[in-house]
């Protein structure tokens, strides 16, 4: 084979991927997204909510929170979000950093 064809491949191969896990993590963000509305409301998660937080990889989360992002987030709102991470079972160590957010 050429070593065009072969470069053409992996870099075709690779780009698939790319495209996959994307749209992957759209529809794991989507079905997160309207299974856990209420916390929106800061009501107590759903059952259906809490497994949809323990179930998403956090490569799908963390990368879409920016910098402009991080500082709309008051202290009260992170806490409220790491407590709810927490109580659905999914560990959040002290320090954990999440694109521009950092675990308190």
């Amino acid at each position: 084979m050429p070593k065009s064809l072969i470069l053409f491949m992996l870099i075709f191969s690779f780009t698939l991927e790319m495209v996959a896990a994307e749209s992957y993590c759209q529809a794991q963000r989507r079905v997160t997204r309207n299974a856990c509305s209420m916390l929106v409301f800061f009501q107590s998660p759903s059952n259906e909510c809490c497994l949809r937080i323990r179930m998403i990889p956090m490569r799908c989360v963390c990368p879409l929170i920016t910098p402009q992002i991080a500082a709309r987030v008051s202290a009260r709102k992170l806490n409220y979000g790491i407590g709810v991470i927490r109580q659905c079972g999914r560990p959040v160590a002290s320090g954990t950093k999440c694109g521009s957010l950092t675990a308190p």
